[in-house]
């Protein structure tokens, strides 16, 4: 198993440490996050408000710094800076920088380039300082081991849009589009009116003053990077997508409202047909569901992305109306440890070939 560390142990940090207990991916032998209370860290991995208890023992100690969990011992530290954190003293292999924060990205790359670790996967897209944006059921195949060392498995909206979007593009074309992301509340807004800080650049406020008013009682429109996200694995068809998001007052689970005007002419039909047939194709990627589904249904899902079939509409042949539904959370997340599974089998195969070259010699 490939020893990784995990730096950020948020939502997504602790999604993906839950979603590895079930599936045994990886071995995750150490942890850092800049809260330095372990017990606080055991007891939200333990007690989850939106996926439950978790399946198994969780115990953690802050003198020691360790978290223990199903009788493994995860050494924690609570360094602000990625590259200041020893993870070579415990042989990792790759981290997962799961904590949003832009300047770990180039520290990221620190680690890398001396030698500390091999890789270092980041769960959002930064504007610079990866090597490869890796979306699976878009272009998982362009990984190349050998050169992709800091490596990006981009932004939830993207892998719960992109994916559809290149099937559509390479069935019927693609004209233009726009997007509509409908987001779920993310932990830098505010119950009550305020002030708003940015999580990726500590420090900075946004001038979208909107962002600070009360996240439960207002769907609140916002700019959104996911076209520009879009842009690093699908670049000639986000040229001819626009965007737009609303932070909604719900906590788990989002929804792309997707508008295009298609180059070939499509019934509704044939594009749910199309999904339907990617769903039995590829199911860890795409679903496919028509039944009177509504945001909370869509729970826990592994897929990237679910193609809700009641809303297919198609006008005058081109201009195409879609709903997809994502849990950003544990969906994404899935996808992270998919890229880890990606990178193990090619340690492996490289470490086969080492072999084979030497018992040839």
């Amino acid at each position: 198993m490939l020893r990784v560390g995990l730096n950020g142990f948020g939502r997504i940090g602790r999604a993906i440490y839950r979603i590895n207990e079930e599936r045994k991916q990886f071995q995750i032998v150490a942890i850092n996050d800049i809260d330095p209370n372990v017990e606080n860290h055991a007891y939200l991995l333990k007690y989850d408000s939106t996926y439950g208890r978790f399946n198994g023992s969780v115990d953690g100690h802050n003198g020691d710094m360790y978290l223990f969990v199903n009788g493994q011992r995860v050494q924690f530290y609570a360094s602000d800076d990625v590259a200041k954190v020893p993870w070579h003293s415990h042989d990792i292999d790759v981290v997962i920088d799961a904590s949003g924060v832009y300047r770990n990205v180039r520290a990221a790359r620190q680690l890398v380039d001396e030698g500390l670790v091999k890789k270092v996967v980041i769960t959002h897209s930064p504007k610079d300082g990866v090597d490869k944006t890796i979306v699976f059921g878009v272009n998982e195949d362009e990984y190349d081991h050998a050169d992709d060392k800091v490596v990006s498995t981009s932004i939830c909206d993207v892998n719960g849009v992109a994916p559809v979007l290149y099937q559509l593009d390479q069935a019927f074309g693609i004209e233009f589009g726009y997007i509509t992301t409908l987001h779920p509340w993310l932990s830098y807004q505010n119950l009550v009116d305020g002030s708003v800080r940015s999580i990726s650049s500590p420090g900075h406020f946004w001038k979208d003053f909107s962002l600070g008013r009360a996240s439960n009682l207002s769907l609140i429109p916002k700019n959104t990077t996911v076209v520009n996200a879009i842009s690093k694995v699908l670049p000639d068809l986000a040229s001819r997508l626009d965007a737009v998001s609303f932070r909604i007052p719900t906590g788990i689970v989002s929804a792309s409202d997707v508008s295009l005007v298609l180059k070939q002419d499509a019934t509704a039909n044939d594009i749910n047909a199309l999904f339907q047939n990617k769903a039995l194709r590829n199911s860890r990627i795409i679903g496919y569901e028509d039944d009177y589904l509504v945001s909370i249904d869509f729970l826990k899902i592994s897929e990237s992305v679910f193609v809700d079939g009641r809303w297919t509409r198609v006008n005058n042949g081109k201009h195409v109306k879609m709903v997809l539904w994502y849990d950003n959370e544990w969906g994404y997340s899935q996808r992270v440890v998919d890229m880890l599974g990606l990178m193990e089998r090619k340690f492996e195969y490289v470490k086969s070939e080492q072999e084979v070259w030497t018992i040839a010699e």
